[in-house]
């Protein structure tokens, strides 16, 4: 199946689930060909927060990453800046749920950067739920049912890049069912 432009997978890690209140800790994306899928090119980083001292302890925790790395992050703006000019808006984007595009779009809006995305995105567990349920399986799609109906693994469910090659694949294996 080909598709009419290329798809970029996105996943983010935050601090909560309300992209209003809440904040991005990690922004990665995995651009798809739009003719064979394969990966084109791939972004990640971690961001920077104003946040107290234990609470930037508890992200660390929470994200399995050394100090240093948070702390050598760049700000959301040069995250969103350095996101924009790897990936052009001529894209379609995908992501395993939609508020990962919520947050991303809100973090636009936040640092002051035109959000240019097309508001046509692929949220993966809508396809999974179609596809499980047109095999006749009562399973809720998530990444754990999902994945182990095709056999896939992933190894750090905390990883945004991880995560987008994992919901790549997931993807392939729909696409290439239907």
């Amino acid at each position: 199946m080909r598709f009419a432009r290329d798809i970029l997978f996105i996943d983010m890690q935050t601090t909560g689930i309300n992209p209003e209140k809440d904040f991005p800790l990690q922004i990665s994306a995995v651009l798809l060909d739009k003719d064979n899928l394969l990966e084109k090119g791939s972004f990640t980083s971690y961001i920077k927060n104003p946040f107290s001292q234990t609470t930037n302890d508890r992200v660390v925790q929470a994200l399995g990453i050394p100090r240093e790395v948070l702390i050598k992050s760049p700000n959301l703006k040069a995250v969103l800046i350095a996101f924009k000019e790897k990936f052009s808006y001529n894209v379609t984007l995908a992501s395993h749920n939609i508020i990962n595009v919520n947050f991303l779009r809100e973090s636009f809006r936040r640092t002051g950067i035109e959000y240019e995305y097309d508001y046509h995105v692929l949220e993966l567990w809508t396809l999974a739920y179609m596809y499980l349920s047109k095999q006749n399986l009562k399973k809720i799609p998530t990444a754990e049912t999902i994945g182990s109906y095709f056999k896939l693994q992933r190894k750090n469910e905390r990883d945004s890049l991880e995560n987008c090659r994992y919901y790549s694949e997931i993807f392939r294996q729909l696409v290439k069912r239907y």
